[in-house]
């Protein structure tokens, strides 16, 4: 008796061994991966007790709490002195700044009396000085850097003078324009923490100015004195400042440059007068009044009896009354300079 082998055995054999043949590959990735596997949960049984033993103890945990408090530390440290000490540090080196643009500012007006005083006894001399301004500062090394500014002005305000003199006949001088505009020289500052403070030169004075506060810190060249027990001297040296209107701002050091140009005598005699009127435009009409008082009550004049002062919003008047007789004598100059700064 044959066997007889099933019909559908063949081809279900020869499918078998086909898919059989295609899963090799497979079969060969699946042996090595379980090699790997085995491999891998030997190295993790080994390394299981030790991650243990570290989160067992407290080595992490302090680390970063360690690490978070000193971050901390720095950054309450770094506020306070930013917020308690910075302030008060830059506001010191500020004003010190300001002490030293004010000292540079009366080299300036110091330059300009010797210039005038060099032009009175030589009318021809031609003499040229330079005198640096600190414009800006309160800077603080490593911890704070930034500086404070200021603004350099030559002939920005109008600054002048009138003077007029009378005797029994009436005027016997009038300035006129020759004194009318005299020019000036200003610093401003642009301080961040100190308060703001103006210096200007003008009429022949240094004034400080601060808020709505002014004063004549430096005198110009108007002297009132007593001559013997009645007659009064009154000399007026006027410095005139020629230059193109022009303002600086800066950080730095800027230079203000001075030239002699001219002098000349306006009025002087021998004569005596009875009355001098001394007017002065200025911005800073309060100084000035101030500043009048000051000097005749020097000379032992009394107010009302041989002085009066006048102020409006931009001028100063100063009014000087003789005795019963002519008694007052006058004598007016005029220098001029050249004034500039760079570009």
């Amino acid at each position: 008796m044959k066997h007889i082998v099933p019909a559908f055995i063949v081809p279900n054999i020869i499918y078998l061994t086909y898919i059989l043949n295609t899963l090799r590959p497979l079969r060969c990735m699946i042996l090595v991966t379980a090699k790997s596997a085995k491999f891998a949960k030997t190295c993790l049984n080994c390394l299981v007790p030790t991650y243990n033993r570290f989160r067992m103890s407290g080595c992490a945990i302090s680390s970063v709490v360690s690490a978070i408090l000193v971050l901390g530390l720095i950054v309450a440290f770094t506020t306070t002195i930013h917020v308690s000490y910075i302030p008060a540090w830059k506001n010191d080196a500020e004003r010190s700044h300001m002490d030293d643009t004010w000292s540079d500012m009366a080299d300036l007006k110091s330059n300009i009396d010797i210039l005038s005083a060099g032009m009175v006894t030589n009318p021809a001399s031609n003499i040229q000085v330079s005198v640096p301004v600190k414009m800006g500062g309160g800077d603080i090394p490593i911890v704070s850097t930034g500086k404070s500014s200021g603004t350099l002005s030559v002939n920005l305000n109008n600054c002048g003078m009138a003077i007029t003199a009378y005797n029994a006949s009436g005027v016997v001088y009038d300035s006129g324009s020759d004194l009318f505009d005299l020019g000036s020289i200003s610093y401003s500052s642009k301080n961040n923490y100190y308060i703001n403070q103006v210096f200007e030169y003008e009429n022949g004075a240094l004034l400080v100015v601060q808020d709505s506060r002014s004063l004549v810190k430096l005198s110009p060249a108007v002297t009132v004195s007593k001559l013997g027990a009645t007659d009064i001297s009154v000399v007026v040296s006027a410095v005139e400042l020629v230059g193109n209107r022009r303002t600086k701002s800066s950080n730095t050091i800027e230079v203000v440059y001075l030239q002699s140009n001219s002098s000349g005598v306006l009025y002087s005699s021998s004569d005596l007068v009875s009355d001098v009127n001394i007017t002065v435009s200025t911005n800073y009409p309060n100084a000035w009044a101030q500043y009048f008082n000051t000097t005749a009550d020097r000379a032992n004049l009394q107010y009302g009896t041989d002085y009066t002062i006048a102020t409006t919003d931009t001028s100063t008047s100063f009014a000087l009354t003789g005795g019963a007789s002519e008694d007052i004598r006058l004598s007016v100059q005029k220098i001029t300079l050249d004034v500039w700064i760079d570009a």
